[in-house]
């Protein structure tokens, strides 16, 4: 029998998610955070879109500068996710003191993340409120992506690498490569 459940208070039934550290720079400011809440919206434009919430200064500088980096890491990297979803860019300059490595982009003036496995550059094209968090649309400027990370196909090589993901309540996990499946519709 299953459990009915009114008062909602911990909405986390969805995960797991891929985790990603989501940037963006203003002047000179310049901060990451940890964002489970994502997805694509778009091939054509390619359109990515992240929730944040007001009280997170990634929402300042990306509704300043216009623009957000989406860098997605391995699960060898869970502690980045720890380090820059709990701590405030307001409190210390994350990106020094964790010692993160970053690199410029292409088209935007927001940098991306060196460790990160794959990186999209985003152009703000929209910001809509949903609740307590706001949903910035952002149109697909470039991706970088590590060498051999993703077939001819575009699928993630689960093999060489393991996508870090979310659980909520700071509870992390990533896929097994020995269970993968390849499922074709007339199997």
């Amino acid at each position: 029998m299953k459990k009915i459940t009114t008062e909602i208070e911990n909405f986390q039934y969805f995960y797991p998610y891929s985790v990603a550290l989501v940037g963006a720079k203003s002047k000179d400011r310049t901060n990451f955070m940890s964002c489970a809440w994502h997805t694509a919206l778009s091939f054509k434009p390619p359109l990515f879109a992240v929730l944040i919430s007001k009280k997170r200064m990634t929402h300042e500088i990306i509704s300043e500068a216009g623009e957000f980096t989406v860098n997605f890491i391995a699960v060898e990297k869970v502690k980045r996710s720890a380090q820059f979803g709990r701590i405030s860019g307001r409190d210390i300059g994350k990106i020094s003191h964790f010692g993160l490595g970053t690199s410029p982009a292409k088209h935007i003036e927001s940098p991306i993340i060196s460790e990160a496995y794959v990186s999209f550059e985003c152009h703000l094209k929209d910001i809509q409120t949903y609740g307590d968090h706001d949903l910035f649309v952002g149109e697909v400027k470039a991706v970088h992506e590590e060498e051999n990370t993703f077939d001819s196909s575009g699928v993630l090589n689960i093999k060489k690498l393991r996508p870090l993901l979310y659980l909520g309540s700071d509870m992390y996990t990533t896929v097994d490569p020995n269970v993968f499946k390849h499922v074709l519709p007339e199997d």
